[in-house]
């Protein structure tokens, strides 16, 4: 009878770790609880913002497609000056023209703006639409350092605001 008890000992064992292993499977994944909501906010924002439903079937393909084709239509060029497109279909803001200080925006959202500080590590961009859009009033501007991508990190609610990418097509 002992060869039975250790066999039930075993089995008994044996179950546990396999549940064990099961919990913790369950519990691996990064379903983002350990983000601070509002960074999770952002990065979900962000994510819809550029299409992106979660999935990951087929979606390296497809960034590196529109990442090339983005390369392909860009120029580079210095400072902020130039005309700027959206690299996200159906943005708010189709292009961007920065002259000097003045700004003037093209899409559903077409409106003038000036930008100030242009010589700083962060200009200002502000819109003065006569439709005014909340997520796009007031943010500063980013330029990459080959000078052909421009980063737009709009003021927004507490968790932060609207961010635009935008590539040099003139």
């Amino acid at each position: 009878m002992r060869t039975r008890g250790s066999a039930r000992t075993a089995a008994a064992a044996a179950a546990a770790a396999v549940a064990a292993v099961l919990l913790l499977s369950g519990c691996g994944g990064d379903d983002g609880a350990g983000r601070e909501p509002k960074q999770q906010e952002r990065e979900e924002q962000q994510d819809a913002q550029d299409g992106d439903d979660g999935g990951e079937e087929g979606s390296a393909a497809g960034d590196q497609g529109a990442h090339a084709e983005d390369e392909a239509r860009s120029i580079t060029g210095e400072g902020l000056d130039g005309v700027w497109e959206s690299i996200v279909d159906d943005n708010d803001i189709e292009t961007l023209t920065i002259t000097g200080d003045k700004v003037e925006t093209t899409g559903p959202l077409s409106c003038p703006g000036t930008v100030t500080g242009a010589a700083d590590p962060e200009p200002v961009i502000e819109l003065a639409c006569d439709v005014e859009n909340p997520n796009r009033v007031r943010g500063t501007l980013e330029l990459n350092e080959e000078g052909n991508r421009l980063f737009i990190g709009w003021e927004g609610q507490a968790w932060g605001g609207m961010i635009d990418s935008m590539i040099r097509v003139g």
